[in-house]
């Protein structure tokens, strides 16, 4: 039986480790769908941390598994090689982040105007909806909704929202109905076999995943830690780039933390960070909003407790003796909580890990999952 094929467009793609959230939804949803779907992805040969190309030829193509990824220049030569893309015999289109201007817009307009006729055509938000994303570049970004709505820029372009939450948002930023659907995303595969280990008292080891940026909430972690009254230490993972919230953070942290040690140790490779994680105590995320949360959710699946706020779709942690998911209106709520993890022992600990393990396992079900993406993409 011929396999359906699905056009991915997107402007960001690995090994470029920019907007790593998405980047890494599409490649889990390009490994998880490949017995059923030929996918091919175009994505700009542009590092968006360095600004430079990647590769040294302005075209490049490569397999990624059974995918193909073309990565193509921006400017107009890229903008020739998307029109011909979206003219080929493509059963599914799955536009990204609609709010790129490079090549998610030029493809939503080259929809408008019947280029995509015969194909199933689907946009993907990753949280784009989402209030903290929406406050920043506020205008333009209510403008292009309002846009949206007068020229019928949706028109028979179906959201695929991962969360309730992402519904409303969808729903509530524009004045036209709109067409969704709820398809969850994939957990990252080929993540370790958690081993069991032990957490003596007196122990608090705390990371947090993800780029340093206002959404990530990096300044009130380090008000946090900065009040603890136990020895410990937060070690940051994620790129800091030269914008003014990250040496703010870079600043306040050299100002001093307390008794809290913190690092920012940048950019690793999934693999590795994976091995790292298994050693901490608890992943430390009070971010201000998150469409899935992919840090949160490999924590839970490598068995690490989170102490995250709620404003991602996983408040219900608690529950299953998982973690917490606290308001950020209640910063002393996080200084207990970790002095209450300093003070577990190997049991208590085992306990919560334990919970993480459970969690995930009842609640990332990559076979409910595939069939979902059947029902969407047919």
């Amino acid at each position: 039986m011929t396999k359906k094929r699905v056009l991915i467009v997107y402007r960001s793609f690995f090994p470029s480790l920019s907007h790593l959230g998405p980047a890494t939804a599409i490649r889990n949803l390009m490994h998880n769908m490949s017995e059923d779907y030929d996918f091919h992805l175009v994505t700009l040969n542009h590092d968006f941390t360095s600004g430079a190309a990647m590769f040294e030829t302005p075209v490049h193509r490569e397999r990624m598994g059974a995918a193909t990824v073309e990565y193509i220049p921006t400017g107009l030569t890229g903008l020739r090689i998307l029109f011909d893309r979206v003219r080929e015999d493509f059963d599914v289109v799955d536009i990204q982040c609609a709010f790129d201007p490079l090549v998610a817009i030029p493809t939503l307009v080259l929809k408008r105007l019947g280029f995509l006729r015969g194909k199933r055509v689907f946009h993907t938000p990753h949280g784009i909806f989402m209030d903290v994303i929406m406050s920043a570049s506020a205008l333009k970004k209510r403008l292009f909704c309002r846009l949206a709505d007068l020229t019928g820029l949706y028109r028979g372009v179906v959201h695929l929202a991962g969360s309730p939450a992402e519904e409303h948002d969808i729903r509530r930023n524009h004045l036209r109905s709109q067409e969704v659907l709820m398809v969850s995303q994939f957990v990252e595969s080929g993540a370790p076999r958690p081993t069991k280990r032990e957490k003596p008292p007196g122990q608090l080891r705390m990371a947090m995943v993800g780029r340093v940026t206002v959404q990530k909430n990096v300044t009130f972690a380090l008000d946090v830690v900065r009040r603890l009254t136990v020895a410990s230490s937060l070690d940051i993972f994620g790129e800091v780039d030269d914008s003014s919230y990250a040496q703010q953070c870079v600043e306040m942290a050299r100002a001093g933390t307390g008794q809290c040690d913190v690092t920012f140790k940048g950019n690793l490779p999934k693999d590795e960070l994976f091995a790292q994680l298994a050693d901490y105590d608890v992943l430390l995320h009070p971010t201000l909003g998150e469409n899935f949360g992919h840090s949160i959710v490999e924590a839970l699946t490598l068995g690490l407790p989170v102490l995250i706020s709620d404003r991602s779709p996983w408040t219900d942690v608690a529950a299953s003796n998982a973690g917490w998911a606290l308001s950020l209106s209640e910063p002393e709520s996080f200084v207990e909580k970790l002095e209450a993890i300093h003070a577990m022992g190997p049991k208590e600990w085992s306990a919560l890990s334990e919970g993480a393990l459970r969690y995930s396992r009842a609640t990332f079900d990559g076979q409910a999952t595939s069939e979902r993406y059947r029902q969407a993409y047919g």
